[in-house]
């Protein structure tokens, strides 16, 4: 199904079954990065942590889930020294969810805080490796933490088999775009850092294509047509809480620029059946949105 409807404030829309196939959960908006293709120059929002209490609380406003429960958002989730107590509590609380992050592995954190994540159940983790030598690296991302993501690397493949973990180690490849490549490295170069990375066991898959992070970016040309999915398909599908409890409508509001209400003050069927709910979905049935210019400049999902 993809609505379209005339503009009329006087409209409901349809129900949210408040089921969700993803949960994402942002447990901190800290990053020590600066990648070029990321907007964290325009964040505005406040930065901080999900505490541990704020973590359960989210859980317990969900309910029940099973499947693939992100653990990370807008920021490096390896700063956060809870991170291996929430997989823990997540695991207890959804037996059937699959915690995931998305990590440059970029931090200097102690190798017994990667041993823990892995010892508490985390089943995914997808690293974001821009680069083969500390050159490219540091064009990609913005730093030269080249050798301490390798370490950390390494680090996390001998956790997962010391403990016989069936965590899933997948490395991200730069991005695809018909003009932005990956800068830097000659091709000796990126095939010796491959031919490193497979000797550890790891998965390579090709990243997304670059987006345009809502606003954030202008790599792409942005949609004009047909409704996103955030009102009828796979975005309508998932759940997105930032760290500070507000839920957003997609992980492309970089900034939350569209809160659609807070998990400490509300419950899902609160936020769902609210005024700033309606107007949203509305605003995108109807093709209309000046007042949200994160979704003016989007690409537009269209995954059904």
């Amino acid at each position: 199904m993809n609505p379209q409807i005339d503009a009329d404030t006087t409209l409901s829309v349809p129900g949210h079954p408040l089921t969700f196939e993803q949960v994402r959960i942002e447990n901190t908006a800290h990053c020590g990065y600066k990648c070029f293709f990321c907007p964290r120059e325009s964040l505005t929002r406040p930065l901080g942590f999900m505490p541990l209490s704020d973590f359960e609380l989210v859980l317990e406003r969900v309910g029940t889930h099973a499947g693939r429960v992100d653990l990370h958002g807008f920021g490096e989730p390896l700063l956060d020294a809870q991170l291996p107590a929430k997989v823990a509590v997540l695991k207890e609380r959804w037996a059937e969810a699959i915690p995931t992050i998305y990590s440059t592995l970029g931090c200097a954190i102690p190798a017994s805080r990667l041993s823990a994540l892995v010892g508490a159940g985390l089943a995914h983790i997808e690293v974001s490796f821009y680069g083969a030598d500390e050159r490219s690296y540091e064009l990609a991302h913005g730093v030269d933490r080249f050798e301490l993501a390798k370490k950390n690397l390494e680090l996390l493949v001998r956790a997962r088999a010391r403990m016989g973990s069936k965590l899933r180690i997948v490395v991200r490849r730069f991005p695809e775009h018909e003009h932005i490549k990956q800068p830097g490295a000659s091709e000796e170069v990126v095939r010796a850092h491959y031919e490193w990375m497979m000797s550890l066991g790891v998965e390579f898959i090709r990243e997304r294509p670059l987006h345009n992070y809502g606003s954030g970016r202008a790599y792409n040309r942005a949609g004009t047509l047909d409704a996103c999915s955030v009102i009828w398909g796979l975005r309508y599908r998932i759940l997105q809480v930032t760290w500070d409890l507000h839920v957003i409508p997609c992980c492309f509001d970089f900034d939350a620029s569209v809160p659609l209400g807070n998990l400490r003050e509300q419950s899902l069927q609160d936020i769902f059946c609210s005024e700033e709910y309606r107007k949203f979905y509305l605003a995108h049935a109807s093709n209309e949105l000046s007042n949200y210019p994160v979704c003016v400049r989007c690409e537009r999902c269209r995954e059904p």
